[in-house]
């Protein structure tokens, strides 16, 4: 009775050793399988990038959407590889090709997803809005940032640039001086060892101020604003050359206000609407 037993044992650790066996065997195919399956999704990936680079914007979109409704399987139960992109990666570079195709729908779409994710894609996001002429979208898209971090200037900022494009110029200069009230705070958090004095940050925004300002029907509050970068920038920057041609062509000097924007390329839309908006008035 005894040796029976003992056999009895003996066959069910052999069971399961040979069921470990079997398992690992499985997980090994499996794991083989996957991470060829994400080796294929990523060379995939680098060929959408130079089907961009190379002009073919179609193809580089339908490869990125490909990828995107592929990746969930393929990157499950785990990522194998390095290198391997992210989906918040993926939607951003489809947006880029979007943009570039001019479908602005569809890129601002896939810029929204990127920032769900917690991707890149803000910046592109907010001036693609006042690009494609929408920035009542820019507004409540900067007043939900706002709700959800009331001491961030950025979001004040993109309220700005909506509100100035929506023609309320005085609320726009609001939510200038909003932004530049906080950024100060902004600055010592997030890089503490950045250099005191005038930041090209700070110089951007007392320009959009006095912009505001100007279209609202205040030069001596812009004229001020303006002095605010003028007086404290290096003697070789030109920080202020943006206030300071709008400044001139309200003074009835549009040839000045094209010299001193001589070579000057707007960062954003913002700037791009002001320039033209400057030179269009003569």
């Amino acid at each position: 009775m005894a040796l029976s037993d003992a056999r009895a044992h003996r066959r069910r650790i052999a069971r399961r050793i040979l069921a470990a066996l079997i398992l690992l065997h499985l997980l090994a195919v499996g794991a083989y399988l996957t991470q060829s399956r994400q080796q294929a999704l990523l060379v995939r990936f680098l060929e959408a990038r130079d089907q961009w680079r190379d002009g073919h914007l179609d193809a580089a979109a339908s490869v990125y959407r490909d990828l995107i409704n592929t990746r969930t399987t393929v990157a499950w139960p785990f990522v194998l590889i390095r290198n391997y992109p992210s989906a918040a990666d993926t939607w951003y570079l489809l947006g880029r090709v979007e943009s570039d195709r001019h479908q602005n729908a569809a890129a601002l779409t896939a810029y929204r997803n990127a920032i769900h994710l917690g991707g890149r894609g803000t910046r592109e996001f907010r001036n693609l809005l006042l690009d494609a002429e929408r920035p009542d979208e820019l507004l409540h898209w900067a007043d939900e940032a706002i709700a959800h971090d009331r001491s961030a200037p950025q979001p004040y900022k993109d309220r700005g640039a909506a509100l100035l494009a929506l023609g309320r110029p005085h609320e726009a200069s609001i939510a200038y001086a909003a932004a530049l009230a906080y950024l100060p705070a902004w600055r010592r958090q997030f890089d503490p060892a950045a250099p005191s004095g005038l930041s090209g940050e700070e110089a951007d925004l007392w320009n959009l101020y006095a912009a505001a300002m100007l279209a609202a029907g205040d030069a001596e509050a812009a004229t001020r604003a303006c002095a605010q970068v003028t007086q404290r920038q290096s003697k070789t920057a030109a920080l202020d050359r943006l206030c300071q041609a709008l400044l001139v062509q309200h003074a009835g000097r549009p040839d000045e206000a094209r010299r001193l924007l001589a070579g000057y390329l707007p960062p954003a839309p913002e700037h791009d609407r002001l320039m033209h908006g400057l030179f269009a008035a003569h």
